[in-house]
């Protein structure tokens, strides 16, 4: 299931991408800017829990779940997009393998403050689904973000999603 709606029946299809958001709700303070890239509708808000956090989801569909507020929602083309909001914590779930080129999305990533949590399928996915641009193997994240400012802090495997969740920490 390549886009996920607040509506969209409860079931296997959705565990995946859920548990993404309820993992990156785990590294989430109150307060914290929150920038979710390819964030659909907006449906992974709700996820993240109840407290209070400034939340910007990004997606360049251009249409957001009735649960978030316009200017939690921009419509942007993360290939090109530039501008980020000061963030804490960066979330880019499913998304790399879609951009042709990635380099905007890194550097956007990069500029969080605090975490950086990404997930990609690592088996081959080119082909079998139109959307897809790139396959990725297991590390390939860790290898893509991880520079002198932002360090591995740990890799989850999603053997029924075949992706894997690499997240970073800001180096002190």
């Amino acid at each position: 299931m390549e886009r996920i709606t607040a509506t969209d029946p409860v079931g296997p299809a959705r565990y995946g991408h859920e548990f993404r958001y309820r993992l990156a709700a785990g590294f989430i303070e109150p307060w914290d800017m929150v920038t979710d890239a390819a964030c659909g509708v907006g449906y992974g808000r709700k996820l993240l829990g109840a407290r209070p956090i400034i939340y910007a989801g990004l997606d360049s569909i251009g249409q957001r779940d009735v649960n978030l507020l316009p200017s939690e929602y921009w419509a942007v083309a993360l290939e090109t997009w530039e501008y980020t909001p000061v963030t804490d914590v960066f979330l880019g779930f499913e998304t790399i393998e879609h951009l042709h080129d990635y380099g905007c999305y890194v550097s956007m990533a990069q500029r969080a403050k605090k975490w950086i949590l990404v997930s990609t399928p690592i088996v081959p996915t080119v082909g079998a689904n139109p959307h897809h641009v790139h396959d990725f193997k297991p590390g390939d994240l860790r290898e893509i973000f991880e520079n002198a400012d932002w360090e591995h802090y740990q890799t989850v495997q999603q053997p029924s999603e075949l992706s894997e969740i690499t997240i970073l920490r800001r180096r002190t």
